[in-house]
């Protein structure tokens, strides 16, 4: 490219394009000075087209406040940087303190807002109160609830205690559907959406995991009557289905070190694609689907698991 067009437009940090105040010389324009210059306009109205999209692109989170459970690791901590780097404000709900400002930090290096975290076990009494009147109580407003906490246990019905039911219960539907209710109020204000985190293949019945696909079931059927239900309020309901992704699910089982990698390389044997989800890719979904993009986008159930739900 000619030193005088490069002198003209430039790349601003964060990969903008933004025209520079350099001028070119006009006193002797020859022909080709002045085709260059024509090439320059044309160039310059293309940047200004650019930066005017990206300015109002749908994926901008600017004075919208997002709450995301589970946001000390896995999905949720991925999800709550990702809507820090489109400008969310956030509310940030986990039991994990440390973890849970490990992610605070890192959402507030995308554009240096804080988030408010809040330290809590959902299952337990008021908490989901204390998580929704907090935020509105300080932010004003609720635009994104994302419903990301959630457990799995290794039980069955030979387990004669109903602990581990009533557990797996109490975090993975009893409590998205109180936030639900919670939030409904200030979502009909803002017309927001709310987006469940649904463990994809649940209906493939596997030994030892009976509570958990139980209400993985019970938080689809939520999804699918709350999106016909508040479809007319204007707040959209879906759901993004991940498989196999690499989260702490396996360590919390008490799989670690050689033996977590072997599991991971064994699940990923088992999927059509081979390999094993980052969360970084669910966030993205997660973005897409909480953004103004489709406003028809209710009901909807995006399953990102590598084609594993066809095999």
């Amino acid at each position: 490219m000619d030193s005088r067009m490069k002198s003209a437009f430039e790349l601003e940090e964060g990969s903008h394009i933004v025209e520079s105040n350099n001028q070119l010389e006009t006193n002797e324009i020859t022909n080709d000075d002045a085709n260059l210059q024509d090439v320059i306009s044309t160039k310059a109205e293309l940047v200004r087209s650019a930066c005017a999209m990206d300015k109002s692109s749908t994926l901008h989170f600017r004075d919208k406040i997002v709450i995301v459970t589970g946001a000390s690791s896995g999905i949720g901590a991925q999800c709550a940087i990702a809507f820090a780097k489109c400008g969310a404000t956030l509310t940030l709900v986990g039991r994990d303190v440390k973890r849970l400002q490990s992610v605070a930090e890192k959402c507030k290096e995308a554009k240096g807002i804080t988030p408010l975290t809040i330290n809590v076990d959902l299952t337990k009494h008021k908490s989901c109160e204390l998580v929704v009147d907090t935020t509105v109580k300080i932010f004003r407003r609720m635009d994104v609830l994302v419903n990301c906490a959630g457990r799995a246990t290794i039980t069955s019905l030979f387990d004669n205690t109903m602990e581990h039911f009533d557990e797996t219960f109490a975090i993975n539907l009893k409590a998205s559907y109180r936030l639900m209710q919670l939030a409904l109020p200030h979502l009909k204000k803002t017309k927001g959406n709310i987006i469940n985190i649904i463990g994809a293949n649940f209906e493939k019945v596997r030994p030892g995991f009976l509570p958990y696909s139980i209400s993985m079931a019970g938080l689809e059927t939520l999804t699918k009557s709350a999106a016909l239900e508040l479809a007319p309020d204007g707040v959209r309901v879906n759901a993004i289905r991940p498989g196999i992704t690499k989260t702490n699910f396996l360590h919390n089982l008490n799989i670690m070190g050689e033996d977590l990698e072997f599991a991971y390389a064994r699940l990923a044997e088992n999927t059509p694609s081979k390999r094993v989800i980052q969360p970084e890719e669910i966030a993205k979904m997660v973005i897409f689907v909480a953004s103004d993009t489709c406003p028809s986008l209710t009901g909807a159930f995006i399953d990102i698991d590598g084609a594993a739900s066809m095999s």
